[in-house]
């Protein structure tokens, strides 16, 4: 397959993984959802900042043809979520303006968190289904225990930041797997459905059931199932530092395509 645009891959994880809060700044996105993941809580920071000397509000979109004011446009970020008592955070990918993260370094902001993005068609993890598979559940919402099961692996928080999650999750059209009983899953996945694009999700399985490749079965049943929801491609996000789920998702036919890294204000103290 053609490698897509990182702006495009960009723009789905976003609506993929949708903020309960977010304004345009400029071509940017400021995005908040209570401090409850990074995803949520950062500014998508595609193409150039605002215009020197008079940086529009947030909302509006710069003039054509004016210059990229870099400064400015942290300034009026940095603002934003001082606002709302959350740290500075930047999603910095290859869409992004050459003369952000200089900018960013030279206000003490820290990088971390580098994540592979990795593409594939659906079609082709489909068929990677084992033959014995799992008995693997789909459906177009999360069974009684399918949190249960995410929280318990990759939860960070309470009760609060568990109803976020939540709302996050209710904030557009998805698929659910889960295997074993609805409601007390060995391992669950998320498809996010985005025009003809799925985004893999939320793949976690209890320490007690992994190696038995629940993962695996759980990716080609989601893959397969997409395609009765009009999706021919998908994408996923996985921290640079996990070789195993990128040996993994690379053997179902995943391949790299973009990445990013998030930028956080030496503010934050997190």
């Amino acid at each position: 397959m053609d490698t897509p645009a990182s702006a495009l891959l960009d723009r789905l994880a976003d609506r993929a993984w949708p903020a309960l809060e977010s304004e345009p700044l400029g071509s940017w996105t400021l995005r908040a959802a209570g401090g409850v993941t990074k995803r949520a809580n950062s500014v998508l920071a595609i193409g150039e900042a605002p215009a020197i000397g008079e940086t529009p509000a947030i909302g509006e979109a710069p003039a054509i043809g004016e210059a990229p004011a870099i400064g400015e446009a942290v300034d009026a970020a940095e603002r934003w979520y001082s606002a709302r008592g959350l740290p500075t955070v930047f999603q910095v990918s290859p869409s992004a303006s050459a003369a952000l993260a200089p900018e960013l370094r030279r206000r003490g902001y820290r990088s971390g968190s580098a994540t592979r993005i990795l593409v594939a068609e659906r079609a082709a993890v489909a068929a990677t289904a084992p033959d014995a598979a799992a008995a693997i559940t789909v459906a177009t919402a999360p069974s009684s225990g399918w949190l249960d099961t995410w929280w318990a692996v990759d939860g960070r928080g309470g009760d609060a930041e568990r109803r976020t999650v939540e709302r996050i999750l209710a904030g557009g059209p998805a698929l659910y797997a889960w295997a074993g009983t609805a409601e007390a899953p060995d391992a669950v996945a998320r498809l996010a459905l985005v025009g003809e694009w799925g985004g893999l999700y939320a793949v976690a399985t209890l320490p007690s059931a992994r190696r038995r490749g629940l993962a695996r079965a759980l990716t080609a049943e989601l893959a397969r199932e997409a395609g009765e929801h009009g999706v021919g491609r998908l994408w996923l996000q996985v921290l640079a530092d996990n070789s195993g789920a990128i040996a993994l998702y690379e053997s179902l036919g995943f391949v790299p395509a973009s990445g990013y890294t998030y930028w956080e204000s030496p503010q934050s103290g997190r």
